[in-house]
């Protein structure tokens, strides 16, 4: 009984209607990203009360141009930082803090060499076209470059300037480089060290699936980022960023206008008004059951476009802090689940399940916003659970057949 067939198979979503989707939410993201530069723009790269043009980018770009003349220091002293930006932004540039670890000084210092507006379309652009390169692995280049840009996750991450790109790249990369170059697929893991909450699972998976040479590469590359960072800027930089970290916890335990925003088991407990005790309880459990999830089945024969779409939203089930730009990556693992399903066809709900996942960054924010509940993990946990689950599949139907011919 699978009922409901509008919605069980989704015949209705075929190849011709989702690039047209795809092509209505390009357009709509580009006259609302014009607006946004416009209305950003009008003193200097801020808008009148002062927040910056690409947000959150003005972070990356101000402790890149830090770190670069020899301040990494102050990245971390959240008086002086704040200073530089307004000092080079906007005398009443919106406060900012830096959240990332010292790695990040260093991946990001190509952005010192330039001004703040050639930085952020450097970072905006090289994000896209690098999950778009990945992505069109699955995919055509066409079709990819088109996804990369119209998923509303990736119109949240322009939004917000952040690298919602970058890490579906590199953990989607990793996953697809996998089985043909461990060597570099554990180095794409490795570098989403920047951002380790959303790198939670990635150990799991590869010592569940034996993937050793990946794991050891990882490993290596995170130590090597560290170690580089350690001395390019000192052991005074480390120590300030471990000072400053705590503020990502106080954020997410009592940022009450943040929570909507974050679609986590913990968000979604203190939306709903319980403790932040409650909140790491909830979480904790999630989290074991998407580890024990993840442990199964990568360490099966499954294929590995089923085991890269289970990594990828059991990390938002296990990490108590992701942000709705962040779910860029959910993106690779519907593109994941939709190549495996023109070979093998989709399951009973899973086509509108992956539509819903890559449409929930639009809906997930209002929602919570409203009604005060976070329904991201529900949504997360039926889509899990549902490829997660043994068994055979229906032969494709020519429509996902067309869809595989055509390359999405």
């Amino acid at each position: 009984m699978t009922g409901l067939p509008i919605l069980s198979e989704a015949a209705w979503l075929t190849p011709a209607r989702i690039r047209r989707i795809a092509m209505l939410f390009a357009g709509i993201a580009l006259i609302f990203l014009g607006a946004d530069v416009w209305f950003h723009t009008r003193a200097g790269v801020t808008d009148a009360a002062g927040e910056q043009l690409g947000r959150d980018f003005v972070n990356y770009w101000s402790g890149a141009h830090l770190a670069a003349q020899g301040q990494a220091r102050k990245v971390y002293d959240i008086g002086a930082f704040l200073g530089w930006q307004r000092q080079h932004t906007a005398a009443n540039a919106e406060f900012k803090w830096y959240s990332y670890p010292p790695v990040m000084l260093a991946l990001s210092l190509p952005l010192a060499v330039m001004g703040y507006k050639a930085g952020l379309l450097l970072w905006l652009s090289g994000g896209w076209l690098a999950f778009s390169g990945l992505l069109s692995r699955l995919m055509g280049w066409r079709m990819a470059m088109l996804t990369a840009f119209a998923a509303p996750a990736s119109f949240l991450n322009f939004l917000a300037g952040q690298n919602g790109h970058y890490t579906a790249a590199l953990l989607g990369g990793g996953i697809l480089l996998l089985e043909a170059s461990p060597a570099a697929a554990g180095a794409l893991f490795g570098l989403l060290c920047f951002k380790p909450q959303l790198a939670v699972l990635v150990p799991v998976a590869l010592i569940a699936g034996k993937h050793w040479r990946a794991f050891v590469a990882a490993g290596a590359t995170a130590l090597l980022l560290a170690a580089a960072s350690l001395a390019l800027f000192g052991q005074q930089t480390w120590l300030g960023f471990l000072h400053t970290a705590p503020i990502n916890a106080q954020l997410m335990e009592h940022g009450d206008t943040f929570w909507h925003r974050m679609p986590t088991v913990f968000a979604m407990t203190r939306l709903l008004g319980g403790s932040v005790a409650a909140g790491y309880a909830l979480q904790i459990l999630s989290a074991a059951a998407a580890i024990l999830l993840v442990a199964r089945v990568w360490c099966s024969g499954a294929d590995i476009r089923q085991k890269g779409a289970m990594l990828i939203l059991a990390t938002f089930l296990a990490t108590p802090y992701a942000w709705d730009y962040d779910l860029v990556m959910l993106t690779f693992a519907a593109a994941l689940l939709a190549a495996r399903a023109i070979e093998n066809g989709f399951r009973p709900w899973e086509k509108s399940l992956v539509a819903l996942m890559v449409a929930m960054p639009m809906i997930l924010s209002p929602i919570a916003s409203v009604v005060h509940f976070q329904i991201a993990p529900f949504i997360l946990w039926s889509a899990l659970l549902l490829i997660a689950r043994p068994g055979r599949v229906p032969a494709p139907s020519q429509a996902e057949a067309q869809t595989g011919e055509a390359g999405l």
